[in-house]
């Protein structure tokens, strides 16, 4: 049988753990919210694009995309 000071010691432990555990989790980091930095503007219009990135210099991303159905 144990001791009542060994039990009240048992139950300081396990206090302590718990609050180390309450501690911890609202100490994480949380997540940042960055904002959102620009839009894109999609086109469906393939010689338009073509058009559109001669003219600034810039690439063309392509995105080949089955739809379902």
């Amino acid at each position: 049988m144990l001791g009542i000071p060994r039990v009240l010691a048992t139950l300081m432990d396990v206090k302590v753990v718990l609050l180390f555990c309450l501690l911890l989790t609202s100490c994480q980091a949380q997540p940042r919210k960055t904002p959102e930095l620009g839009t894109v503007s999609w086109s469906r219009d393939l010689p338009a694009s073509i058009a559109a990135a001669e003219k600034s210099g810039k690439p063309i991303f392509l995105l080949f995309q089955e739809v379902p159905g």
